[in-house]
């Protein structure tokens, strides 16, 4: 009897062993078609970049639109994103490109500080006050701070210069500059201990800090678009709080300051814009990021385009030099990247013995 039975088990071990092939091939296949997909998608950004580019600048030159059109209405000023520029494609009523998922976000880099041109109380206010760093270690940062961004080399009491930090692996200089952005702050002596952890990744008083300030202006903060946390400490040694200051107007947005508010650090409205236009076709993006500035003075926007200049000559425009000057553009591009957002993009100073020229 168990002679008889034995062919049986060993068939029904061959048939679980093969289901279990099956299916281990199934799931290599799938997971390889997955691959090849993304793979494909990827490649297909590169072997047809007029395409998706041509779109990208296309939105964006729609997104400046929407907020010159928006920003005329009242007066040419850009107080809030309560205006409705924020998402200009919820604004934008025309036929746009259905062969990409488009998403469009515009900012107001000017709700936050300018870390850069901070004076030194402004700067030792911000550290002890916003960010609660005891006084001894604050007094180490302003010192360090202004060592690096400062033009000579000379050393503050608690401060370090290039000859301390010639002396790390590897070497570099100070960069006696403005930051060109946060992430510089890891090369700062005392910053790079306050701001990073040991692997050299932001902490959360990094990320704190972070939303307070910026490296991309040197403007006043706009109140309408400033932070509950930043408003709240720059109103803190006022008479106003954020609450009673903003039911101070009739619109969603303050379009005048209080004549008891004349704060330097304080405005209502902004001249910069961070737009962010990202595309999708599958899992794969491509993102364009700008850094513009209102140019409203110009003039309205005449019809120097190429084509046919008149009626009357019919002279085909080639889009020159000269005929683009004539072009009265609303805004101006101060910054574009298609990789990173503007106030995330690697351009960290380091200097190495390498680069330093004997005199």
């Amino acid at each position: 009897m168990d002679k008889l039975l034995k062919p049986d088990k060993q068939n029904g071990g061959i048939l679980v062993a093969v289901l279990a092939i099956i299916a281990l091939l199934s799931f290599l296949t799938t997971k390889f078609i997955n691959d090849a997909v993304k793979d494909l998608e990827y490649r297909a950004l590169f072997e047809h970049p007029t395409d998706f580019r041509a779109v990208a600048y296309n939105y964006l030159e729609l997104s400046l639109a929407v907020v010159h059109e928006i920003a005329l209405i009242d007066d040419g000023n850009i107080y809030d994103p309560k205006q409705g520029w924020e998402f200009p494609l919820e604004y934008f009523s025309g036929a746009t490109n259905s062969n990409w998922d488009v998403s469009i976000l515009i900012q107001d880099p000017c709700s936050k500080l300018p870390l850069n041109t901070l004076s030194k109380e402004e700067l030792n206010d911000l550290l002890e006050d916003a960010l609660d760093i005891d006084f001894s270690t604050t007094q180490e940062l302003v010192d360090t701070w202004i060592d690096w961004t400062d033009e000579d080399e000379t050393r503050s009491l608690n401060g370090a210069e290039s000859e301390d930090y010639l002396d790390l692996d590897p070497p570099y200089r100070s960069a006696n500059r403005p930051i060109n952005s946060l992430s510089e702050l890891k090369l700062i002596k005392t910053w790079k201990a306050e701001f990073f952890d040991e692997l050299g990744a932001p902490n959360e008083k990094f990320m704190r800090l972070e939303s307070l300030v910026t490296t991309l202006h040197d403007n006043p903060v706009n109140v309408n678009s400033a932070s509950p946390l930043l408003l709240d400490y720059l109103l803190e040694k006022t008479s106003w709080d954020r609450e009673s200051l903003l039911d101070t107007s009739n619109s969603p947005y303050l379009k005048v300051l209080p004549d008891s508010l004349q704060l330097s650090m304080l405005t209502c409205t902004t001249n910069l814009l961070n737009i962010q236009i990202k595309l999708m076709r599958g899992d794969v993006p491509f993102t364009l990021n700008a850094l513009v500035e209102k140019n409203f003075n110009m003039g309205a926007v005449t019809s120097n385009l190429p084509g046919k200049d008149n009626l009357e000559d019919a002279i085909l425009k080639a889009g020159s030099i000269e005929e683009q000057m004539k072009i009265k553009f609303p805004f101006i591009i101060l910054e574009i990247s298609e990789t990173q957002p503007m106030d995330k993009t690697q351009r960290s100073y380091s200097q190495s013995n390498l680069d330093i020229s004997l005199q």
